[in-house]
């Protein structure tokens, strides 16, 4: 079985309203309520943007894709958004399959994803 996902935040030289976590682990349906609750505490009212940071999670249901989805909606109403980070390979082509990848800001790496967070207009 694999473990249920913990959420971690990750040292990256970011501007002050981008928060960057990595989900780590199993995300489905048995912990997705839990993690949505993380993730809006994290994103509080400081941040308006999250890069997370997917390598290290082995799974992800459609429960954890609607929260992502959620996540997503709470910072587009901030004018911000969720850039996504090293998607496995079967993650990435649910995202393709789905049209979802056009739904995020998707980076192969969570150094790429930094880097193009930092050359945004307004990222100073």
């Amino acid at each position: 079985m694999t473990a249920a996902v913990v959420v971690t935040p990750v040292p990256a030289h970011v501007p002050d309203h981008v928060l960057v976590m990595a989900l780590h682990g199993a995300l489905d349906y048995t912990n997705a309520d839990r993690l949505r609750e993380e993730l809006t505490a994290a994103v509080g009212e400081g941040h308006r943007e999250l890069l997370l940071d997917l390598s290290p999670l082995d799974f992800c249901d459609s429960t954890g894709i609607r929260i992502l989805l959620s996540v997503r909606r709470l910072l587009q109403e901030r004018d911000g958004g969720v850039t996504l980070a090293g998607l496995n390979s079967r993650l990435a082509r649910i995202f393709r399959t789905t049209g979802l990848i056009h739904a995020f800001t998707v980076e192969p790496d969570l150094a790429e994803a930094v880097g193009a967070l930092n050359s945004r207009p307004g990222s100073e």
